[in-house]
Order: C-alpha cells, then structure tokens, then sequence
C-alpha cells in the first residue's frame, strides 16, 4: 500500500504588533489562549504535524514580529516561505491597510512561487460587537491591491475558524505547488 509521504510547509505568520499572530499559532497548536501581551522579539517558530484531507503535513510556522523595530531583520526569514497568514485586528483598520506591504514583502522574498499562497486573516471577531468590521470593505481592499489572497476570520481567544485558515493555506500550497494527491 503505498502511504502519501508528510509534506513540510514553511509558512510564515505576518502583520503589524498585537493583532494577534502569536495567539493564532498557540491556538493552533493547541495550546490555548493567553490574554496578557508579549511582543515577538524577531522571530519565533514552531513544528505542528497534522493531516488535512489525508495528506500529511508538518508545518514549520514562523511567527514574525510586527513592530517596525524588527522589520529589516525578518527580511531574511522569508527565504523559502511556501505560504502566508496575512493577520490583522478587526479592531484596528490601520492594521488591514498596512498587510498590502507585507504581503508585497513576504512574495518578493520568499523565492518559491510567483504567487505566494496568502489568506488574509481578520482576527479578534470576537470583539465584533465592540467595533463591528466590514466584508465590503476587506474585498474592497484585497480587489484594489489585487492581492490574489483568500480571507477568512477568526478569534484566537475563542478558537473560532483558526484551524480553518490553516486548512485553507494548505489546499492553496498544494494547488500552488501541484502537488498531486
């Protein structure tokens, strides 16, 4: 019987400060939410291995600081990306407008595909009553930049739709990459 080899995905998690990619990457590695704030100093990684629609996958899931501080030493972590999460706080809007020079950043650097696979991920919805976000306003933003990105939101606090994003990148890198299943 022949087994589908585990396919290694090095994927990078990007956006400004404290719109919660970290609390995204804990949440899908299960290892819950914390509410106290604690920057990324550079660049933080983890190894996950999962299975999505029976293909093997270890993921390699680079958490990227978002202060500007670090921004010139990252460059060089982009190196071999196979996709991104492109994350920002539902909260902040500023956070979304600055994702079109992340995106542009991680596409130019990575060096593996001409159209690097990027979900754009509009994170904390569950503070949507507080400050409601606009699905207008996202595929207004994502069509103006012709970012070619998909979208999906969550909240790492609740868990909600975070395997979700994951599982979207992944059947993008694989359609991106033609791979065969």
């Amino acid at each position: 019987m022949f087994t589908m080899p585990t396919l290694l995905f090095k994927v990078i998690l990007l956006g400004d400060g404290a719109v919660g990619k970290t609390s995204i990457r804990r949440r899908y590695m299960g290892k819950g939410f914390r509410a106290d704030f604690l920057a990324t100093m550079g660049a933080d990684f983890a190894f996950l291995k999962t299975k999505i629609d029976g293909i093997n996958i270890e993921w390699q899931i680079w958490d990227l600081a978002g202060q500007p501080a670090f921004r010139n030493v990252m460059k060089s972590y982009y190196k071999g990306a196979m996709g991104a999460l492109a994350i920002y706080d539902v909260t902040q809007p500023k956070s979304l407008e600055s994702l079109d020079s992340w995106v542009q950043e991680v596409r130019e650097r990575a060096e593996t595909y001409d159209n690097l696979p990027v979900v754009l991920v509009g994170n904390k919805i569950d503070l949507r009553d507080e400050i409601p976000s606009s699905l207008k306003t996202i595929q207004g933003f994502v069509k103006s930049k012709s970012l070619n990105a998909g979208f999906i939101e969550t909240s790492a606090k609740t868990g909600e739709a975070i395997e979700d994003a994951f599982i979207t990148l992944a059947r993008d890198i694989i359609t991106e990459a033609n791979i065969k299943t």
